[in-house]
């Protein structure tokens, strides 16, 4: 395989992650938001958090076949308080969604386009990174609220 079909390929893979990740988070929403098992909710969660990973992982190689090049990825928002871990989660889903969108957008336009490529690619990586902050939001809340919940258990 030779290096520019394997920047492309390393474009393909993140995106795939993508879209995986996306598709745990949504799940994990939809447990949340239900109200119930958190336990498989939680284990949806850490399914999309090692996709986002492999995903700016695969990204990254790509990145790093051009010589000289740099990623410069911002830091991830906040968010409010008020905001529930299933909420987190549905926010998380779409950001992986247009992630993902990034990534095939800059795979399809690789060979005409590298200014393209290079823009999708950093865009890709700023929306990783902001589902990346409201997966580990939801995980603090959802640490918290079990841990909560064994404290009242613990005293009864």
């Amino acid at each position: 395989m030779n290096t520019k079909q394997s920047k492309k390929g390393h474009l393909e893979a993140a995106a795939s992650h993508h879209e995986q990740a996306a598709k745990f988070h949504r799940e994990a929403s939809h447990h949340f938001d239900a109200g119930k098992d958190y336990d498989h909710a939680a284990h949806q969660a850490i399914l999309a958090h090692g996709h986002a990973l492999h995903a700016i992982d695969e990204a990254n190689n790509a990145v790093k076949h051009n010589a000289g090049a740099s990623t410069v990825l911002p830091p991830p928002t906040g968010s409010a308080d008020s905001t529930t871990a299933a909420q987190h989660h549905a926010t998380a889903a779409e950001l992986h969604g247009q992630a993902a969108q990034h990534l095939r957008h800059a795979a399809k336009h690789f060979d005409e386009d590298r200014s393209a490529v290079a823009h999708d690619t950093q865009l890709a990586f700023s929306l990783a990174l902001r589902a990346l902050s409201h997966s580990n939001e939801a995980a603090r809340q959802h640490v918290t609220s079990t841990r909560d919940k064994s404290t009242v258990t613990g005293a009864a």
